[in-house]
């Protein structure tokens, strides 16, 4: 099925491994032409290169969503390298595993300039691109813990939380140019092996190895982690479940779907 993706330019912060490098990945595979917009240059250099396999032009570029003038830098070169910007997906996000209490300022800047802020410059610069181009997707990752909050998750949830109401307030101003506005809402998604797995949970204060006991119990958490006949492995998120989501967002699919709210995070929260 043409989702209406092919030939298209795709900018894909925080994509330099885990669910944003899924992200592109997919969007690449339906022919979109990828951005991939993180500070992990060399990481950015390399799913560069994995979209390209798959038949697609790539271009890595060393962003900081926090920095405005850096997020219009970014986009003045995917304009440039492609001829203008079609898709934009928010991934890029810190998170940090704390009671409040025991979290500092700088823990709570940090998380609203990259999560926030970031999902701010970028929508900001990319819709006079898709204004000029009659119409565009921006789709942001959300979090269920912005829809109910998130123990130890405090401010990382309030930032996800202010994402979706930013989404549901920007969608009404910007859908006469035909641009929609969506999220998507993971639950807790298995980030991938290796040294973008270590790097993703660097800064939550959680082990950097598998731990089968810790996931099995969150697993019951899940009605879709119940898998009472022994044939499908109990599981939690993976990066593809999310990078599906958002690729439905961005095709001609979705035309007519804006300022929504997906949660794919396996009934986790039944969120309404």
């Amino acid at each position: 099925m043409d989702l209406g993706i092919k030939g298209k330019t795709a900018i894909v912060t925080g994509a330099a491994s885990n669910i944003g490098r899924m992200i592109a990945l997919t969007l690449a595979a339906e022919g979109a032409n990828i951005v991939i917009a993180d500070l992990d240059e060399d990481g950015a250099q390399g799913v560069a290169k994995e979209c390209e396999a798959k038949g697609v032009k790539a271009l890595a570029y060393k962003t900081n969503v926090a920095d405005q003038e850096n997020v219009k830098a970014l986009m003045a070169k995917a304009a440039e390298t492609f001829g203008g910007i079609d898709i934009l997906v928010n991934d890029a996000a810190v998170f940090i595993t704390k009671t409040f209490l025991d979290s500092t300022p700088e823990e709570w800047a940090k998380q609203i300039n990259v999560n926030y802020y970031g999902t701010i410059n970028c929508c900001y610069e990319a819709i006079p691109y898709m204004q000029k181009r009659g119409g565009g997707r921006i789709i942001s990752v959300g979090s269920d813990a912005g829809r109910v909050g998130e123990n130890r998750q405090a401010v990382y949830s309030g930032t996800k939380g202010a994402i979706i109401s930013f989404s549901k307030a920007l969608c009404q101003e910007i859908g006469r140019y035909g641009i929609t506005v969506n999220v998507v809402c993971p639950g807790a998604t298995l980030p991938e092996e290796g040294p973008g797995r270590r790097g993703f949970w660097k800064e939550a204060n959680v082990p950097t190895k598998r731990n089968p006991e810790r996931e099995a119990a969150m697993i019951k958490l899940y009605p879709m982690g119940k898998k009472p006949d022994g044939d499908t492995p109990a599981r939690l998120g993976l990066p593809d479940d999310v990078a599906n989501a958002i690729t439905y967002f961005a095709s001609d699919q979705a035309y007519f779907v804006t300022g929504q709210v997906l949660s794919a995070s396996g009934g986790y929260t039944r969120a309404g």
